[in-house]
């Protein structure tokens, strides 16, 4: 008999045709970042050049959309990290993956923290959805501190936006989700990227939660376990 968590019937068709359409869209953005890559070392005009690098943008935010679709469905990124990359350039490459990318500022970061390959992908999706939401719910005009300590063998980040805040329950129910993957259904889709950094955390045993910053703002705290880490 099954138990009250297995998932359904049709939660499983759910899951399997975004596998099927994240994997078919991958294919076509790679091939579209190749190409502009191409663009981008034989054509010196600047005016083309922008639009180039606009474009480029857009195709590696349409990959991790395709990427996060793929989390959903409890798939893993077809791209593998096979060395062990420093938290330092783990947090350059997910900042670079933000269209607000001059408002991500980094404060004080321990450059002896190296994270494991097998959590490499997971870890610069992951701070790339918390770094686009801190920059969308936050003045423009203002930036998105970003601080990362060991603690111990783990390493905790922090990622402190100037925005409005969240009420009391609204954070309570944040966390909870943060902490606990709902099942994939259409509100999941409409609010992907919470749901994203839950899975992805999970799956690297990573505790996400947002608390209140000072007077005003929401700091996004992300605490890395020592396997995820080089000691």
């Amino acid at each position: 008999m099954a138990g009250a968590s297995d998932p359904s019937a049709g939660e499983i068709e759910t899951t399997n045709m975004l596998f099927h359409l994240s994997r078919r869209s991958q294919a076509m953005v790679d091939r579209l970042i190749s190409c502009l890559d191409r663009m981008e070392q034989v054509d010196p005009d600047a005016d083309r050049m922008k639009d180039v690098f606009e474009l480029d943008f857009l195709a590696i935010r349409m990959r991790r959309n395709d990427e996060s679709l793929l989390v959903l469905a409890g798939g893993e990124s077809a791209r593998i990290r096979r060395e062990p990359v420093s938290l330092v350039d783990v947090l350059h490459g997910a900042r670079s993956e933000v269209e607000d990318f001059r408002r991500i500022e980094f404060g004080v970061i321990d450059e002896s923290l190296v994270v494991v390959a097998p959590a490499v992908n997971d870890l610069v999706h992951l701070l790339a959805e918390l770094f686009d939401n801190a920059a969308a719910f936050s003045p423009p005009d203002s930036t998105v501190l970003v601080e990362a300590r060991r603690v111990a063998d783990r390493a905790v980040l922090l990622i402190e936006d100037r925005g409005i805040g969240i009420g009391t329950e609204r954070l309570r129910e944040l966390n909870h989700r943060l902490a606990h993957p709902s099942p994939v259904t259409a509100a999941t889709c409409r609010q992907m990227g919470i749901e994203v950094v839950s899975r992805l955390a999970q799956r690297h045993e990573m505790r996400v939660e947002l608390e209140p910053a000072g007077t005003r703002g929401i700091a996004a705290s992300v605490v890395l376990p020592a396997h995820a880490l080089v000691n």
